[in-house]
């Protein structure tokens, strides 16, 4: 009986685990399966990371707040309008809104200062070191990140496409 019970108790552990990366995957890709396509305009901010390797590091209009009714921590919820072929941030706003595309942002930040980041998990694209310092070049000129955005808000990057579009 209790060979039994412990096969059991192993299962469950083991189907457990199993359900739990599962769900960390499906997560990760939720945007890529389920999300729109939008572009949003992008300007590049440090190319390389000692600890992560080689990427693009991407900066966005609206990725800096004022301080005013938002602290270090708080969910943000950020419409979009579509502007031409890209897609410009509106007010942000704490609840998401009852239609059209937004994105779910975090504010990171100290508390005391002037500004806010907000970070979309749209901020970084890894590449080789050539072709990180190949992107870093070509971002100075500006670029268009291609996003794929969920119903939830929570946006993956795609790619960067370096050829400015015409709005």
């Amino acid at each position: 009986m209790k060979q039994r019970t412990l096969r059991l108790a192993l299962l469950a552990a083991l189907t457990l685990q199993v359900a739990i990366l599962a769900g960390v995957f499906v997560n990760g890709f939720y945007p890529l399966w389920l999300g729109k396509e939008i572009r949003l305009e992008t300007r590049p901010v440090d190319p390389r990371d000692l600890f992560r390797g080689n990427y693009a590091r991407l900066g966005y209009e609206f990725s800096t707040l004022p301080t005013a009714g938002f602290r270090p921590g708080d969910v943000i919820y950020l419409p979009l309008e579509q502007d031409g072929q890209v897609w410009r941030g509106q007010t942000p706003a704490h609840q998401p809104p009852e239609q059209g595309i937004y994105l779910r942002g975090r504010v990171s930040g100290s508390p005391w200062g002037g500004a806010s980041r907000v970070t979309f998990g749209i901020e970084a694209l890894f590449a080789p070191k050539e072709k990180a310092l190949q992107l870093e070049r070509e971002l100075r000129d500006g670029a268009v990140a291609v996003v794929k955005v969920a119903p939830n808000g929570r946006a993956a990057l795609v790619t960067v496409e370096t050829q400015a579009i015409d709005n």
